[in-house]
This record gives structure tokens, sequence and C-alpha cells, in this order.
């Protein structure tokens, strides 16, 4: 990747829906990123890593150097912005910043984008099934279904903790087995280059976002099958 600045910084409006028309008759199932995919929760992961550096007298990191690592296992991501003289930190680092989330409740309130309900409704309406896949905790995902009108449509989900971290493709290949098809009938949305390159190691389509961690330019860079700004932007696409 170029400065570390890249993935984030760039045009967010860029809409390339060539292949879709191509792909949409083979499509039995979306499998939805969550954090910066259908909830805006960017800017509580960032915070929340904040608030447990300053717990553990780490020096803060850059906001853009912690988007990098959403989407990864949380003990991953968080060991990953460590500096070596602050790995032993590696294991307490997760249990503080898990408390740390419980403990405001500003963090771990849910907070879906608009239109994501529509969304559901047209796949719904369409027999399509619908799938999370995020790194997200087992805890962390039903949290987010119980919280709010997620639980009402999905079908199925797999959390970060039961598969190797994205872009391996084992997320995808399990969901494909729950949902009782194959990876090829499933069109997956994620804001991130991991996202993107786990739906294309999985063998599925892809589909970028431009509202979480990366920009439409820097999505470009790994060759998602259809980009648009939001996934609401789907809508009207699948309406038809």
């Amino acid at each position: 990747m170029q400065d570390k600045a890249y993935y984030v910084k760039g045009k967010r409006d860029l809409i390339d829906i060539k292949n879709f028309e191509s792909i949409k008759s083979r499509i039995k199932a979306v499998a939805f990123d969550i954090d910066g995919t259908i909830t805006d929760s960017i800017g509580q992961i960032v915070a929340c890593t904040h608030y447990t550096f300053d717990t553990l007298n780490i020096p803060r990191v850059d906001d853009d150097i912690i988007k990098g690592m959403i989407g990864k296992k949380l003990q991953e991501g968080l060991i990953s912005l460590l500096e070596p003289q602050y790995l032993h930190l590696s294991t307490k680092i997760t249990d503080v910043y898990r408390q740390t989330f419980i403990d405001h409740d500003s963090l771990h309130e849910t907070k879906i984008f608009p239109g994501i309900r529509e969304l559901f409704e047209v796949l719904k309406s369409k027999n399509i099934k619908i799938a999370f896949a995020s790194g997200k905790s087992t805890i962390g995902i039903k949290r987010n279904l119980n919280d709010s009108f997620l639980g009402e449509y999905c079908d199925s989900f797999c959390a970060g903790d039961e598969v190797p971290s994205k872009p391996d493709p084992s997320m995808i290949h399990t969901l494909a087995k729950r949902l009782a098809i194959k990876e090829n009938e499933i069109l997956g949305v994620g804001d991130a280059a991991m996202d993107i390159q786990m739906f294309h190691n999985a063998g599925s389509f892809s589909c970028g976002v431009q509202s979480g961690v990366w920009s439409g330019e820097a999505l470009k860079s790994v060759n998602p099958d259809i980009l648009v700004p939001h996934a609401r932007d789907l809508i009207e696409l699948f309406a038809k």
C-alpha cells in the first residue's frame, strides 16, 4: 500500500455497476460486513482504541492506522498497533478494550446507516438470503442483532472468533454451508480491502462500499465486481 492514509483519503462517491446485470441472476445470498458497511461504528472503534491505550499508558496511534486494522480479529488487530516495547501487553490490551467498550454506552450503540432496512426488505422480496460476515466476535454480532432490527432479517452469520481473520476465505466457506448454497452464489459487501479479497478468495462476487474505512479510489485497486458509495445504493439495483 502507498502511504498509510491512502486507503481512507480520496473520493467516496465512485460508482461502477457495469457488471451487476451479468451477475444478478446468480445471487442467492448477500453477505454483509458489519462495521462501516451497515453500521456507523468506525468512530466508536477508534475512540475505544484510544481509551484503551490511555488506560494502559500506551502512546496513542493515528486514527487512520487504527482504521487499517478494523475487520481483523480484535486481539490480532490491537496487537498490530503495538510498538515492540508494548508487546508484553498483547493479552491485557484485549481485555481492557472489551471492558472499555462495556463501560461506555456511546461505544456499543448499534447505529445503522439509513436505508439498510429498506435494502433488506427488497432482498427478502426477491427471496435472497441475508447473512453477516464480520471480524467481530460472536458476542458482538449477537449484540448487534439483538439491539436492532438486524436480527429480524439474519439468515446466518459467521464471526471472527470462528475462523481465521479476513482475507482468509473460511468465513465465506462457512456461510455457504450454513446457507446451503455455493460460494459463487453469494454477493459479499464490504468497506475494506480485506473484505473484497476474502470474497474473491472464496470465489464469491464482491461489492465495495465507501461508507467505512476505504475510499472509493482505494477500493478500486482491489477490483470489486461492483462499487457503490453506500450499501443502500443496492436497493435500486435489486429492485429492478
